[in-house]
C-alpha cells in the first residue's frame, strides 16, 4: 500500500515538473509560418534589476500607459520576445513605460501579480493592473495590446 501511494506522488511530481517545464516553453517552433528557419535568440531580456518598491509604484501610479515584461532568464520563449520588447520600448515611449523585471530576482514585486508563466505582461494604468498576457507575444501582439489599452 505505501509503495503504490510513494509510487502515485513520484507520479504527479514527474507530472507537475513536466506540465511546468512545458509551459514555460511556449511556441518553441525552429521554422517560422512560411518555413524560414528561425535562430534562436541570446540576447537576455532588460532588466530594471534592483528597482525598489517605492519606485515601481510611482512609475506605475500615474495615467500613462505602463507595461511590465515578468521574464525568468532561463526561460526561452523570454529570450525570443526580448527584442520585441525592446524595439516596442524604444517605438511607443511617447505612449507606454516599457518595464522588464526578472521575476525571480525581484521576488518583492512580482509575488504580488501570481505569475502563472514567464513571460508574462501586465499593463497598468493609475497603478491598477488593466490587463495581463501569459505567454510569448511577438512585436505586433505586444502592439496591439498597448493599443488596446492606451
Amino acid at each position: 500500500m505505501k509503495k503504490n501511494i510513494f509510487r502515485m506522488l513520484t507520479m504527479l511530481a514527474i507530472l507537475t515538473a513536466s506540465y511546468t517545464l512545458y509551459a514555460c516553453q511556449g511556441n518553441t517552433s525552429d521554422t517560422h509560418e512560411d518555413g524560414v528557419e528561425i535562430l534562436e535568440e541570446k540576447e537576455e531580456p532588460a532588466s530594471v534589476e534592483g528597482i525598489p518598491i517605492k519606485d515601481f509604484e510611482k512609475l506605475i501610479a500615474g495615467n500613462k500607459l505602463v507595461m511590465v515584461d515578468f521574464y525568468a532568464v532561463w526561460c526561452g520563449p523570454c529570450k525570443r520576445m526580448a527584442p520585441f520588447v525592446e524595439q516596442v520600448k524604444e517605438e511607443k515611449k511617447d505612449v507606454v513605460t516599457v518595464l522588464s523585471i526578472d521575476a525571480e530576482a525581484q521576488p518583492e514585486i512580482s509575488s504580488r501579480y501570481n505569475l502563472e508563466g514567464y513571460p508574462t505582461l501586465i499593463f497598468f494604468k493609475k497603478g491598477q493592473v488593466v490587463a495581463n498576457a501569459i505567454g510569448y507575444h511577438d512585436k505586433t501582439q505586444i502592439l496591439n495590446l498597448i493599443n488596446k489599452f492606451k
